[in-house]
């Protein structure tokens, strides 16, 4: 925070046990201390007060964009509804068309299913069962072979 080296420290610390004495000095360590620690204590109460103002300003802001959004959404729907009710007016609704439904040739309803090919003479070739090869008797145990190392 400060840039102050061990150094310097130990040079403080030696003025202030010639200044003060060993009997004073202890007294004004736990008095310092118990400053620093109320300024941290001031300095996190701000900080913490100004975060929860930026906060309710921010929300304050976003409540009023909020009110604008739903405002122009109200006066889309009132212009569109006064225009579709408009148009309405002036042409009269369509009725449904008449549909004819037409019916479909036989031949299309039961078309013979595709026939299949033969297969091509020396092309497919029966497949071979495949066997697995596996020794009479498995062991775990090393045999008495030597190692070529």
């Amino acid at each position: 925070m400060f840039d102050i080296a061990f150094s310097e420290l130990v040079v403080i610390g030696l003025i202030a046990l010639v200044v003060l004495g060993p009997k004073r000095l202890p007294e004004m360590a736990r008095a310092a201390g118990r400053w620093t620690a109320r300024i941290r204590r001031f300095i996190e109460d701000v900080k913490r007060d100004m975060g929860s103002e930026l906060r309710r300003e921010e929300l304050a802001e976003l409540r009023q964009v909020h009110q604008q959004i739903t405002e122009t959404k109200q006066l889309f729907e009132n212009t569109a509804g006064s225009a579709f009710s408009s148009i309405a007016e002036i042409r009269p609704p369509e009725t449904a068309p008449d549909y004819q439904v037409k019916a479909l040739p036989d031949a299309a309803v039961s078309a013979p299913a595709p026939k299949k090919r033969a297969p091509k003479p020396g092309r497919n070739k029966p497949a071979k069962p495949k066997t697995k090869k596996t020794p009479a008797r498995q062991s775990h145990v090393r045999t008495g072979r030597k190692s070529k190392s």
